[in-house]
């Protein structure tokens, strides 16, 4: 009989440790986990409610695990501290949670935040059904409506408890508008509601404001799709009331794109003239946050140009900003210069300028403003700032308060399917930051998809200046070994997330790993997407840090049973809330279909406090599922029984079950073991990131030199 490790832990000073940390959704899983394993005393619970009432609402919030494990006929007693609902599963071959109804689930009814999710018509349909017995409900969050949901908007327009809600976003501007229209939303006149903040199209925000139904609306996302809508939208006089605006001009298409190769975008003449009609007219008196986001298309962006940037700065409004997002817009260092010069660099405190086409130009631009005082959050992820344009930030610009930075690259989803978009700033890059005046005050550090080495880990590990960093991303990058002499580096006294997907590591980088004795407040790790076998899961069930882990991403590694079963025997993970063990079907040694997951998987005692579990095989480039981890016989059996785990029969019984073929015979599965092998990202991952980092230099190059080459002559091969 297989002996656990005891560990004792004293729930009481758990608590009282999470409540006094910083406030997370990943947190509050953890305090309502200690909550459970201390027997939920009243006391405990009454403090929890107490010192809970500070944190925000949206961070209190039931993951799709705990709402798929409801509907499963399993509930916890810290439901009651729940405000906020995420029904999306966001998982390959996995199906979202329907909604509760709050007239039988009383474990819902104090929730006040809904995410209902995107393309949610039939969640939303169920929320319009019980809208009234949504007692304490007071945001409403919903993306991708279409044109074919018009009767249901209506009905919700309707509704006497809108007249409760303080938020309602029905349209975001992350959305496109390319393949759907949007349903008007006219709720008819009278009490007037509580909103401060809506998502809506210009029309029905226009509708909304003149309505008299929205005195005190201080935020909107809007979504414009003609220059006559940018005109009205600008002259409606309650703009000036608006403190925070987010804006997506949508008013012509392109589409126009090279087949896998970075390219300068599309300017959309019809979003530059929109923009200027409104930039020239509206009153933004107070307006103090500011977004302007453009969207994705292929692996550039499209959306308004230096014209549109050209109004925003000649309306004057950036100089009473705070906050400024431009995102995903083909407006390139010029047009970033200008806003740079624009803005009043004593009083801007949040600054993202991603997927703008920005290289070391716009690092210089940064240099020569000098000081920024009071920015706290920089984001120049998606660009093509460079190992010079890093160094500039890092020693040339004063920014004494900087608390979170990303200068990520694009990571490009499954490396299977996709390609990371590198932001070549490199090890230099990296060493920079490691010794920068700024690093003092930074809590979070994205240098994902960066072309970094071993040589840029060491730099940033070892660096004594980022002494209050907690979270630090390295993702996509070819790191390609884990030294041992890093386990006593000073970084890990103070970091609580690390990711270290598809770095290159295999099981010597894990033991050296696991040699770390100290990471104290370390509480999330991913290591998706390496090459850990049995060795490298033995070295982790024994690491001294996983007793604190709440939450670890092995997706897509190759653990096998050994391996496997080494994790769930040694009772180490005490803390442990989700763990993903999930393998893609094209892993050249990746589970058969109908392998059966180690029972020990299933002991309680193996993980006590989890609540989410991912297991199987998957295929992410068709979002299918093959299998659960189980033979069908057994994967049926498991999802009925009363006495399976909560979070294992949450998950079996929302598999998405067209595509499985857990009962098969495994020679049918996806490709032969050589064509897996061929097709294995891993086989020639080195090569692949040196041409990534090779691709994204001589990109930059050219953009600085001025050689856009964009757009093509009609008659090119263009899709």
């Amino acid at each position: 009989m297989l002996q656990y490790v005891t560990t004792v832990i004293d729930y009481d000073a758990e608590i009282e440790r999470i409540l006094g940390g910083p406030p997370s959704k990943l947190a509050f899983r953890a305090l309502c986990a200690a909550l459970v394993r201390a027997g939920s005393p009243a006391g405990l619970v009454s403090l929890c409610h107490e010192r809970l009432a500070s944190w925000p609402d949206r961070m209190r919030e039931a993951p799709w695990s705990w709402l798929a494990a409801l509907e499963a006929g399993h509930t916890k007693p810290t439901w009651e501290l729940v405000r906020s609902l995420q029904l999306r599963s966001a998982r390959t071959g996995i199906l979202d949670a329907a909604l509760p109804d709050p007239r039988s689930r009383s474990e819902v009814r104090g929730v006040t935040h809904l995410d209902l999710g995107w393309y949610a018509s039939d969640r939303l349909a169920a929320l319009v059904e019980t809208m009234e017995s949504w007692e304490d409900l007071r945001s409403i969050q919903v993306g991708g409506l279409t044109d074919m949901d018009g009767a249901l908007l209506t009905r919700l327009a309707g509704r006497a408890a809108l007249v409760r809600l303080e938020s309602l976003d029905l349209v975001s501007v992350r959305e496109d508008m390319w393949h759907f229209k949007k349903p008007p939303f006219r709720p008819p006149g009278g009490q007037a509601w509580r909103l401060r903040h809506a998502g809506l199209r210009a029309p029905d925000l226009v509708h909304l404001m003149r309505s008299g139904l929205v005195p005190d609306l201080r935020s909107a996302d809007v979504l414009v799709c003609d220059f006559g809508e940018a005109r009205d939208l600008a002259g409606c006089a309650e703009l000036a009331r608006l403190e925070r605006l987010s804006i997506g001009f949508r008013c012509g298409k392109n589409g126009r794109q090279p087949l896998w190769k970075p390219y300068f975008g599309n300017v959309i003449d019809q979003d530059d003239e929109a923009c200027e009609a409104f930039f020239a007219c509206a009153d933004l008196a107070s307006l103090r946050s500011l977004t302007v986001r453009g969207t994705a298309m292929g692996l550039g962006r499209e959306g308004l140009g230096a014209r549109g940037i050209d109004a925003v700065i000649g309306s004057g409004v950036l100089r009473q900003l705070t906050e400024l997002n431009l995102e995903l817009l083909p407006v390139g260092d010029a047009a970033i210069s200008g806003v740079l010069e624009s803005l009043d660099r004593g009083r801007i405190e949040r600054l993202k300028l991603a997927d703008l086409v920005a290289t070391d130009v716009t690092a210089a631009a940064f240099a020569a403003a000098g000081a920024f005082p009071r920015l706290r959050h920089l984001d120049v992820s998606r660009n093509h700032l460079g190992a010079k344009g890093a160094q500039q930030l890092a020693a040339d610009v004063r920014m004494p308060v900087l608390e979170h930075l990303d200068l990520s690259g694009r990571e490009g989803g499954s490396p299977y399917y996709g390609r990371p978009e590198v932001q070549p700033v490199g090890d230099a890059g990296a060493a920079a930051w490691a010794s920068s005046p700024n690093a003092g005050t930074l809590t979070y550090l994205n240098m994902a998809a960066t072309g970094l080495t071993v040589n840029g880990l060491t730099a940033l590990m070892t660096s004594e200046r980022l002494h209050r960093l907690g979270g630090l991303d390295l993702a996509c990058n070819p790191v390609g070994s884990w030294p041992a002499h890093l386990r006593d580096a000073p970084v890990w006294r103070t970091l609580r997330t690390v990711d270290a997907a598809d770095c290159g590591l295999g099981d010597d980088d894990i033991e050296a790993l696991a040699t770390t004795v100290s990471a104290p407040c370390l509480h999330s790790v991913s290591l998706a997407y390496n090459t850990i076998g049995p060795r490298g899961a033995r070295a982790l069930a024994a690491w001294a840090a996983l007793p604190q882990l709440w939450e670890l991403n092995l997706h897509d590694n190759v653990l096998g049973d050994d391996g496997l079963t080494a994790l769930a025997s040694s009772g180490a993970a005490q803390r442990l809330l989700e763990l993903d063990l999930e393998q893609d079907c094209w892993n050249a040694h990746a589970r058969g279909n109908a392998t059966q997951s180690p029972a020990l998987l299933l002991d309680r005692a193996a993980f006590p406090s989890l609540d989410a579990v991912f297991l199987g095989i998957v295929d992410e480039y068709h979002d299918a599922r093959y299998s659960s981890g189980f033979p069908s016989p057994s994967r049926q059996e498991l999802a009925s029984a009363p006495t399976t785990r909560p979070e294992l029969a949450a998950f079996l019984t929302h598999l998405d079950v067209e595509q499985l073929d857990d009962d098969g015979d495994d020679a049918d599965t996806e490709g032969s073991d050589d064509e897996r092998a061929e097709y294995d990202f891993r086989t020639e991952r080195a090569v692949r990131h040196a041409e990534f980092i090779a691709v994204a230099q001589d990109f930059a190059r050219r953009m600085i030199e001025g050689d856009i080459g964009w757009p093509p002559p009609l008659t090119s091969d263009t899709s």
